[in-house]
């Protein structure tokens, strides 16, 4: 059977925004189509008791509210960080830790405090020295228990284990021992697997793709999500699907809208008048012809850095994807996501299709909303169906590419 997850989110403890309720996100999972989603954040101490407070366990390994059908995952996001040899400054990569059980947090709880580490934030983080004692946490950690696993998050961001930032040639240089044990990586929201696929570490590795939200709102959660092929709707299931690349599909922004894709400085940084971006011939010292300072390499040059053109790719489905309610906002000229006509429209559209990610893989979308729905919505769907919007100017230096529909 097939299975939507989006695995990667964050509670209010993870900064960007306030509390957001279970049962807000259990909604939206329902409007969107997601089976099964990550809780964000359960290692932090207030986080556990407040799941442990309101969920139970309705199938091996996942929880839900009382009378309620969405199924949530234990899951959080940790910064490792180590210092190499060959590197000056220490390296940062950002992981996904999925747990089995309460149990398995508590352990997690444990190593914390053996290694003196501050588990104070929703997306705490875990240093070492060197590589060896890093290697000695992952270890530790994957003992917790078989079905502990561990997944290098938005793989190409500047903070991603492949990103810019830390500039690594190899994951090896990071993993050591543990590499063999990395069955996963997240896509993240500025690369897609057609960016990835030749990349050689990468290319026996199952890509899954999440939307890493702060927010249950509509254009947040499930904004990227995977389809896994599982024989039943449980923790271990999951687990397998992802450590035998038992993925149906992955739903992906195109990369151009994520926050990091080109190299460049926005305008309102210090001692900018306008923005600097390049799509190509950045130069090769990174500095910014209008401030001087040092720009992150975007992750379309990284990839294009680490891509080895002889790799044949392996065959992975995929689709690009706007958020139906950003959709929406664009056919009726509103900015505003939260606009009671954009709101209205997408409700109206959801007593057609029982979900928005049925509504993109449907086969039926105009003949089903013709004469119901407004023409320029139906119009503006059809296009990103067919692949025809883009954005201008693409994202870059932590800001989000500006949507054109039907370009």
């Amino acid at each position: 059977m097939h299975l939507t997850v989006d695995l990667h989110s964050h509670s209010g403890y993870a900064g960007g925004v306030g509390q957001i309720e279970l049962s807000s996100i259990a909604a939206a999972m329902q409007l969107k189509g997601i089976d099964v989603f990550g809780t964000g954040d359960c290692l932090l101490p207030q986080r556990t008791k407040e799941l442990q407070a309101q969920l139970r366990e309705s199938a091996e390994g996942l929880f839900s509210l009382a009378k309620d059908e969405a199924k949530f995952l234990l899951q959080t996001e940790v910064i490792f960080s180590t210092g190499l040899p060959e590197h000056k400054t220490k390296i940062i990569a950002h992981h996904l830790i999925l747990f089995p059980d309460f149990r398995s947090i508590a352990k997690m709880d444990q190593l914390m405090r053996k290694w003196n580490m501050k588990n104070t934030i929703g997306r705490p983080f875990i240093t070492s020295k060197e590589r060896g004692f890093l290697e000695e946490q992952l270890w530790e950690i994957k003992r917790i228990d078989p079905l502990t696993e561990i997944i290098p998050a938005h793989v190409m961001t500047p903070e991603g284990i492949l990103g810019s930032r830390n500039n690594l040639t190899s994951m090896q240089e990071f993993y050591g021992s543990f590499l063999s044990e990395i069955s996963s990586i997240e896509t993240g929201l500025s690369a897609d697997p057609q960016m990835l696929e030749k990349i050689p570490e990468l290319t026996e590795l199952t890509f899954i793709s999440n939307s890493d939200c702060h927010s249950s709102a509509l254009n947040r959660i499930g904004r990227e999500f995977t389809v896994l092929n599982v024989k039943e709707i449980t923790y271990p299931e999951i687990i397998s699907a992802l450590r035998n690349n038992q993925v149906e599909m992955t739903a992906e922004f195109n990369p151009a809208e994520g926050r990091f894709y080109l190299t460049g400085h926005r305008s309102n940084r210090k001692d900018h008048k306008i923005a600097v971006l390049y799509n190509e011939n950045t130069p090769a010292d990174l500095l910014c012809p209008e401030c001087g300072r040092k720009m992150n390499l975007g992750v379309k040059e990284r990839c294009m850095q680490l891509t080895d053109d002889k790799i044949k790719p392996v065959s992975r489905k995929f689709m690009h994807l706007i958020p139906l309610i950003e959709v929406i906002a664009f056919s009726q000229n509103i900015k505003s996501v939260n606009s009671s006509r954009v709101k209205n429209i997408f409700s109206s559209i959801m007593e057609i299709f029982p979900s928005e990610i049925a509504l993109w893989r449907s086969d039926r979308v105009e003949e089903l909303l013709d004469k119901r729905i407004d023409p320029k919505t139906i119009n503006c769907i059809s296009a990103v169906k067919a692949g025809r919007f883009t954005f201008d100017p693409p994202g870059f230096d932590g800001c989000y590419g500006n949507l054109i529909i039907g370009a």
